[in-house]
């Protein structure tokens, strides 16, 4: 559609007076140059995106620690910054880069005042055929952050986590057909805790089926196994003792769905939902095996200035070895997770915009000292540039 828009630009121009004209004069006359706007309307599509956002926040937090009592609440200020660099796909040579960092201060928290968290995503493809993308993603995380891990209500003990991953591995995408494609990644991770007590190295494969039978719907299914080696940690017993001169391993396998729809030819109104069931098994005697279930939905409406999004999702996990109390047939160990998202955000420039969020998350389990409640909501402004 732009290509004949560019031809009927370039004729107008041509049969112009101020082309005329300028085809009257004499030879010395310099020739016609096109306006500024016409040249840009004219000039090939950049491949290169840039773009970049930083945001400042005041909120409030009323369970810093996810505490199951004696909560902590504070005000905080947090700020978070995002920097990509996209070169669109296409045969050749294409690449993308984004990272996050963020960082929160909480003013009168007692056994904490921050946390901190940054994420990088960088890849790099290479298409040889129309059908056929090979892709080497690099994914690194870092988070700092403060959880309640008591064992009773007496004594509070709180764990400071500092934890650094990298995730590197191919992945081979093949369109077989316009509505269908496949894709399959083999991956390595490595995570790092602070002390080196709960380090572990991941492998992984993964198989991925897209269908995409219209631009407004999108569906796509995953399986992947994981195999995990812990570097110090030691199996247990299935009463919960550790049993010394072993070594932890575990496997993993996932299946998730996830389905995307535009419920408007503008797309407006956007819904997502996901779905993922997970298996941990553990090459001792269990303690640690568990099984995973999780449904999130979020609905989206954009219509500028405006965009409001309303997210929820559900979590439950059942652990086949561990249990709660005591007495002849104590119960296995459930926990039920919940949480909920609203997020308002309103343009007031082309650079800058306003932000809301409200996050609500509960952990409900039979075991009273993994049960919690946590509420957060702040007010922001946001500035973003593009190129």
């Amino acid at each position: 559609m732009l290509k004949p828009l560019r031809h009927a630009v370039a004729i107008a121009w041509a049969l112009s007076p101020a082309f005329v004209l300028g085809a009257t004069q004499p030879a010395a006359t310099a020739p016609a140059t096109l306006p500024p706007e016409l040249a840009a309307l004219l000039a090939p599509p950049s491949l290169w995106s840039v773009w970049s956002r930083v945001e400042a926040d005041y909120g409030y937090k009323d369970n810093l620690l996810l505490s199951s009592s004696g909560e902590e609440r504070s005000a905080f200020a947090r700020a978070s910054a995002e920097f990509g660099v996209l070169r669109l796909p296409g045969r050749g040579f294409d690449c993308s880069l984004l990272t996050e960092v963020a960082g929160t201060h909480y003013f009168n928290g007692r056994s904490t005042n921050h946390d901190a968290r940054a994420f990088f995503f960088g890849e790099a493809g290479w298409q040889p055929a129309s059908s056929l993308r090979i892709s080497l993603p690099l994914v690194g995380s870092y988070k700092d952050e403060a959880i309640d891990q008591s064992d009773t209500d007496i004594v509070r003990i709180v764990s400071v986590t500092k934890v650094a991953g990298v995730n590197l591995g191919p992945a081979v995408r093949w369109t077989f057909h316009p509505a269908w494609s496949i894709e399959a990644q083999a991956a390595g991770e490595r995570r790092h805790f602070e002390g080196g007590v709960n380090d572990f190295d991941i492998g992984a494969g993964a198989l991925r089926l897209g269908w995409k039978p219209h631009a407004r719907f999108k569906v796509r299914l995953g399986a992947e196994q994981r195999w995990r080696d812990f570097k110090e940690r030691a199996q247990y017993s299935a009463a919960g003792r550790e049993l010394a001169g072993t070594s932890l391993k575990a496997a993993e396998r996932e299946a998730k769905a996830r389905i995307e729809f535009k419920w408007d030819r503008a797309g407006r109104w956007q819904t997502t939902t996901r779905a993922s069931v997970l298996t941990y098994r553990d090459n001792g005697s269990g303690y640690f095996n568990f099984s995973e279930q999780a449904l999130g939905h979020e609905v989206e409406w954009n219509r500028a200035p405006w965009l409001v999004r309303v997210g929820g999702s559900a979590r439950r996990v059942e652990f086949d070895v561990q249990t709660v109390g005591f007495g002849i047939s104590p119960p296995p160990r459930v926990r039920d997770e919940f949480s909920a998202e609203f997020r308002v955000e309103r343009e007031l420039t082309p650079r800058w915009a306003v932000v809301a969020r409200y996050e609500w998350e509960r952990s409900r389990s039979n075991d009273p000292l993994s049960s919690y409640v946590m509420n957060e909501g702040l007010l922001g402004l946001r500035w973003s540039w593009e190129k």
